[in-house]
């Protein structure tokens, strides 16, 4: 490596960096053992990163790269008599206007006219030749060209420039000489306008009348001229004393230009220069064959930077009719601007500046080497070898990514790689170097991307903007497209936007048919013609791609394209196929790794929205086809953060649900709903779904996850319902709604129960889902009942009947159910239900329909529709009792027991004491366990010993819900029997006197209901020693026996009269013991309502005084305190007397007398 390359790399290290670091390909090997690399090793390869043309032109399919080429025109008139090898060789565009500049020295200017419309072929402009230029060439070159054409948009003026050296100027647009013909001679290069001022004020559109004068550099053999190009003239500003530049690029004041050696930073205001390194690392000296040149030692100073300029002053110059037709001759100008002969420097560090000048003759080079050293050859028998051949010199590169930087090139030899390094404004590195795989021979800045063209392989096209390029696919970091023989490129002013068919087909919306029924062909109406031309339109311009890069070699002229997302993405993207190539969980992943990186674009434009909504419903289509072919075992492969993303991306992606359901087999196509217009989907989609409903293997069966994923993106898309952006909003909901339905109902169904808890995703409540969506409503009301019907989901058809209001079915649904005893189980307590939702009814003839279907069932229930103070039916008792005698017999009674005890309807008592009675007696009659059972309570009664409860508690209290209904029903007939009195007694009596023996308490009330107290007493005292219960007749009378209610205590004198009778029933008791005990108890207790004298009258006499010494003493008390109340009675009267009296004199006193008469 050359002493001058190590110096330059050594002062641009930044922090002490490594010369590997910055020229890792150059480092560690001289330029002449520089190894080739290998035509397959990884830096010459570039597969999989075509162009979707070149790819197809070489017949390889693979992943699209960032950039790609369409012919911009065909067939240009490049030949002329005399050649007919002519090639292009520059070119510009701006508007509708194409200069092209051809190896014959022509100037083509070519006009774009609108295409001829048509339905397929996307829009290409065509270019018709307007004029033909052969601008003034010297005599000297043998073959001439048009090396540059410079349009000034803003002067209406074009600068073309020879390979002759001569520079011309015409205007716009027709090319005619303008400033009265002058030209400039042994010019090498035109340009250096200001990027910044381009980037800020942008292209004038053709037609416009701006004036903005441009500045613009022409390099001359030894200096570099300013000249300001006016509409109606030119100026030459200043001379930069620069020799042998060849290119050169500014922005402001500050433009970075490069001779065959070195580049370099060039202030034209202060004319500055700042020398940066060389453009080749070999050095121009070919090394000694016999004895190599020493190393520089190593406290060398580094190259010289600041510069002190000494130009001659010149100023601003203006052509005129008498100057030269081939110089500008410099005239002083007031407006010009004087140039500063003095030297000029800037501050710097570490010796990095040290004096130069800028020579008119070019002496002097800005990367100085070490001074040539004579060698002497050391001897030899050998035969002197002729030197060898010095390298291809490499031509600078400059470009200019950011307002601050400019990119330049750097390498050794043409064939090995190059190195791209970014300066800034003041010449320091800024940021890591690019590698190129040859050394490139021209270079562009598009965005964030390089693009370079490599000699024999084409365009190469890197990042430069990344920080870190790890997360990027690699597609998405670099490119290439293959080209042959001399390329080159051009930025020019505009273009017109270029349709990209592949886009356009993709992306153009088209008619599908999701019924497999007619062909789309034999449908297709006249809307849909209509639709068709609106749709092309549209997809026309959402794939249209504005670019101002042209490529042209030879003949061919293309533009460069940034190649759409779409295609792109697509690309990557496998292809859904019958063979399992790779592996089904392998393609679901490489589909997911596009997905993933299309979820991280937010889209800003039309273009990228459909883009995006594409690619994602492409992934989800084909994540979806391979999920519906693989085992509940392949699922587990795949982890459940995939899954759920394929749903966000269905769901964001917009896809026409319908779509995804028409994938799911033949049955839930039933379930699709389309109307006449149709379906109208991506044409790249339609491809994707054409494959997999063609697929034999999609649709057949599915695994547990697959449907829960339908069932999640279903239910999301329901959630859109009601918001007004969805097209065909009612097909396609109905649509949503039945697939939904029919999804939750085989997840709950037995085939797919067997898999639940083995999913990949957890799963809810199925059938709280389905509970809630039914709750909700569902569009498709016959189509939901249908499918419920299939599935014999009873319970939750009659849901959708009660939402739609159709409460006849709802029931008629409910007694299937409860009549086929319910086997879901999902209808529990179902006629408490009924009961219930016929209490809300307000339709008689559903609420006797029912009712009585109720009552039969069960009667409890069944009465309580009819009886309830809530039900919202009132119908009469008689119109009950009618309804329920015909169609429930069974309640009738049931139904009087509510009316006669709840109610307390008198009215129907006797009816029901009868239907108590009749029931009871056919018990007795038919069943002697019956008549036995009820002797046995009487002797364990009369067997208790006292006290003792009453034998209505003692029956109460021995009965259990296991005692036989004859026995609740007695005790029902002597509760009614004790409480009603609207009922025939003698009737009942002798009903029940063939029974009387068994049937005690019953024949006590009917005495006592006939006032036949001597009997109801003999009764309860002999029979049934129910000696309380007798107490009791006697003190309410016999309406108070085996009644709960609150009794009305009797008149004194009947008590006293049923206090008799009860003291002759004691004394008759055939028990001793019992005769004595019961009648003591009952004079002590209740002595007061009995008379002394016959109490002592009906005792027997044998009896001794300490037997009625209760009721004696308490006898005499009643005296002693009867006698004590008729004394204070006596002396509260004579009180009162008195009172009077007083009161009366006193009124006396206070009228005084009165004379009658007066």
């Amino acid at each position: 490596m050359s002493l001058e390359l190590s110096l330059a790399l050594r002062e641009l290290s930044v922090a002490n960096t490594r010369l590997t670091d910055i020229y890792p390909a150059l480092w560690g090997s001289s330029p002449t053992a520089a190894p080739q690399q290998p035509p397959n090793s990884p830096a010459r390869q570039t597969a999989s990163r075509y162009s979707p043309i070149m790819a197809k032109m070489e017949g390889k399919l693979g992943a699209v790269g960032p950039y790609m080429l369409q012919n911009l025109v065909d067939d240009l008139p490049l030949d002329t008599p005399e050649r007919q090898d002519v090639t292009v060789t520059c070119l510009e565009s701006w508007g509708q206007n194409l200069y092209v500049g051809t190896s014959a020295h022509e100037i083509l200017h070519l006009v774009s006219i609108p295409p001829t419309p048509h339905p397929e072929a996307p829009a290409k402009p065509c270019y018709i030749l307007a004029s033909r230029l052969q601008p003034l060439a010297a005599s000297t070159p043998a073959n001439p060209f048009i090396k540059q054409i410079l349009v000034l948009p803003t002067v209406s003026k074009a600068l073309v420039l020879s390979s002759t050296g001569w520079l011309t100027f015409y205007t716009l647009p027709e090319f005619s000489p303008a400033y009265n013909g002058t030209k400039l001679k042994d010019v090498s290069y035109i340009g250096g306008l200001d990027l910044n001022e381009e980037e800020r004020e942008g292209i004038p559109e053709e037609g416009s009348s701006e004036d903005r004068p441009k500045l613009v550099m022409c390099h001359a053999k030894n200096k570099i001229r300013l000249v300001r190009c006016l509409s109606e003239e030119i100026r030459l500003v200043k001379d930069l004393p620069l020799s042998a530049t060849l290119t050169s690029i500014r922005r402001d004041s500050i433009a970075c230009v490069a001779n065959n050696e070195n580049y370099s930073l060039l202030d034209i205001e202060n004319i500055q220069r700042i020398p940066l390194f060389p453009i080749s690392a070999v050095s121009d000296d070919p090394p000694s064959l016999t004895t190599a040149a020493p190393p520089p030692p190593e406290h060398d100073a580094p190259p010289q930077r600041a510069i002190s300029l000494s130009p001659d002053p010149q100023r601003e110059r203006r052509n005129s009719a008498v100057e030269e037709s081939t110089r500008l001759a410099p005239t002083p100008d007031p407006q010009s601007r004087s140039v500063s002969a003095g030297p000029l420097s800037r501050p710097s560090t570490a010796n990095r500046m040290s004096g130069s000048h800028l020579a008119p003759s070019g002496e002097g080079s800005s990367s100085p080497g070490p001074a040539a050293t004579p060698q002497q050859a050391a001897p030899t028998s050998r035969k002197s070898q002729p030197p060898p051949q010095p390298p291809k010199p490499l031509m600078p590169n400059i470009a200019s990514p950011s307002p601050g930087e400019f990119l330049l090139t750097t390498g050794t030899r043409p064939e090995d790689p190059g190195v791209g390094m970014f300066v800034n404004l003041e010449g320091d590195v800024t940021r890591g170097t690019i590698q190129f795989e040859k050394y490139p021979d021209q270079l562009l800045v598009q965005g964030g991307w390089v693009i370079a063209v490599i000699p024999g392989k084409g365009l190469d096209m890197q990042r430069w903007d990344m920080e870190n390029e790890e997360v990027l696919d690699e597609s998405d970091r670099s490119g290439s497209i293959p080209l042959e023989g001399m390329v080159k490129m051009k930025e020019v002013l505009s273009l017109e936007g270029t349709e990209v068919a592949d886009a356009g087909r993709t992306l153009k919306l088209v008619r599908v048919a999701l019924r497999e029924s007619k062909d789309e062909e034999e449908t297709q109406r006249e809307e849909d013609k209509f639709r068709n031309e609106e749709e092309r339109i549209v997809a026309r311009r959402i794939s249209t791609v504005e670019s101002r890069v042209v490529v042209f070699s030879g003949r061919k002229v293309w533009t460069l394209l940034r190649c759409p997302l779409v295609v792109q993405l697509d690309s990557r993207l496998p292809s859904f196929a019958e063979e399992n190539f790779d592996g089904i969980v392998a393609r679901v992943h490489r589909v997911l790794h596009v997905l993933q990186e299309v979820q991280s674009i937010e889209p800003s434009t039309e273009t990228q929205f459909h883009e995006v909504s594409f690619v994602r419903q492409k992934c989800g289509l084909l994540v979806l086809g391979e999920l519906l072919r693989i085992t509940q075992k392949q699922t587990a492969d795949i982890t459940a953060h995939e899954i759920l993303k394929t749903e966000v991306a269905l769901m964001e992606s917009a896809l026409d649900p319908r779509f995804i359901v028409a994938l799911f087999g033949p049955a839930f196509q039933d379930d699709i709903v389309e109307s006449d217009k149709g379906v109208w989907v991506y044409g790249g989609i339609k491809e994707v779904f054409t494959n997999l409903r063609n697929s034999a293997e999609v649709g057949k069966s599915f695994t547990r996850d697959v449907l829960l994923l339908l069932k999640r993106y279903l239910a999301s898309w329901r959630q859109k319902k009601g918001f007004g952006s969805v097209s065909d909003e009612k097909d396609v909901f109905r649509t949503v709604d039945a697939a939904l339905l029919r999804a939750l109902l085989m997840l709950d169904s037995s085939e797919y129960l067997e898999d639940k808890g083995k999913t990949v995703v957890p799963e809810g409540n199925i059938r709280t889902e389905i509970h809630a969506l039914l709750d909700a409503g569902l569009d498709n009301l016959d189509h939901a009942t249908k499918l419920l019907e299939s599935f014999n989901r009873l319970y939750f058809l009659s849901i959708v009947y009660a939402r739609a209001k159709q409460y006849r079915k709802v029931l008629e649904t409910w007694r299937r159910i409860i009549e086929a005893d319910d086997p879901t189980g999902e209808f529990k307590q179902g006629e408490e239900r009924v009961k219930n939702y016929l209490l809300r009814l307000k339709e008689p003839d559903l609420v006797e329909e029912f009712g009585c279907w109720l009552a039969s069932r069960n009667s409890t229930l069944g009465i309580q529709v009819f009886a309830s103070p809530d039900s919202k039916v009132r119908l009469e008792p008689s119109r009950v009792l009618e309804l329920l005698k015909e169609k429930a017999p069974d309640a009738v009674r049931a139904y009087v027991e509510y009316l006669v005890v709840e109610q307390k309807n008198e009215t129907y008592a006797s009816d029901l004491l009868t239907l108590y009675l009749t029931d009871l007696l056919s018990t007795l009659s038919s069943d002697p366990t019956a008549s036995d059972s009820l002797q046995t309570t009487y002797t364990s009664y009369r067997a208790l010993s006292n006290p003792k409860p009453t034998y209505h508690e003692f029956i109460t209290d021995n009965s259990s819900p296991l005692s036989p209904p004859w026995w609740h029903n007695r005790l029902r007939f002597l509760s009614l029997l004790a409480s009603s009195s609207s009922y025939d007694v003698p009737a009942i009596t002798a009903k029940l006197s063939p029974h009387s023996s068994v049937l005690v308490p019953e024949m006590v009330i009917l005495h006592g209901r006939a006032a036949s107290h001597k009997e109801a007493l003999h009764l309860l005292v002999h029979t049934l020693a129910d000696y309380d219960t007798a107490i009791n007749y006697c003190l309410f009378g016999g309406m108070s026996l085996f009644t709960v209610s609150t009794p009305t205590i009797t008149p004194r004198s009947e008590q006293q009269e049923l206090f008799q009778l009860l003291l002759d029933e004691f004394l008759e008791l055939q028990d001793v013991g019992q005769r004595v005990e019961q009648t003591s108890g009952l004079l002590e207790k209740f002595g007061q309502w009995l008379e002394v004298e016959y109490v002592l009258k009906k005792v027997p006499d044998e009896w001794s005084v300490a037997i009625l010494k209760g009721f004696l003493m308490s006898a005499l008390r009643g005296l002693v305190r009867e006698r004590a109340e008729v004394r204070i009675q006596r002396r509260l009267g004579g009180a009162r007397n008195l009172d009077v009296e007083a009161r009366w004199v006193k009124l006396v006193d206070e009228r005084g007398p009165v004379v009658e008469g007066a």
